[in-house]
């Protein structure tokens, strides 16, 4: 999502994440293993698992790179990055851009809303 400083939302993207897009290339060829998604020793993969690894994450933190460099240049002006959901701890380590990781951002924007309807 893109947010303005002054909280003014702007837009955003939708794409696959990582455990959909292992999901439709397990279930999409004939015999590509299910994988655990643990950090690839190198980017270049000497087997099928560590290919598929590879793939996985440093394909996602290259595409996540490549879309905030976009964004930036649609705005005009660099952006704080923040990462959250459940891999993110995993891929932002792998990302070239500086990104900020919150884990608990759900839950932190629903106690600033539960604090709000408090009053």
């Amino acid at each position: 999502e893109v947010v303005e400083p002054n909280n003014m939302y702007l837009g955003g993207i939708i794409f696959p994440g990582v455990r959909i897009s292992l999901d439709a290339l397990t279930s999409r060829t004939a015999q590509l293993p299910g994988i655990s998604l643990d950090k690839p020793k190198h980017v270049i993969g000497k087997n099928t698992v560590d290919c598929m690894r590879s793939g996985m994450m440093y394909g996602t933190a290259a595409m996540l790179d490549g879309l905030v460099e976009r964004i930036e240049e649609e705005l005009g002006h660099k952006s704080t990055i923040i990462a959250t959901g459940g891999l993110a701890q995993f891929i932002t380590p792998l990302c070239k851009r500086e990104i900020i990781l919150e884990k608990d951002l759900l839950l932190k924007g629903l106690n600033v809303i539960y604090k709000k309807n408090k009053r």
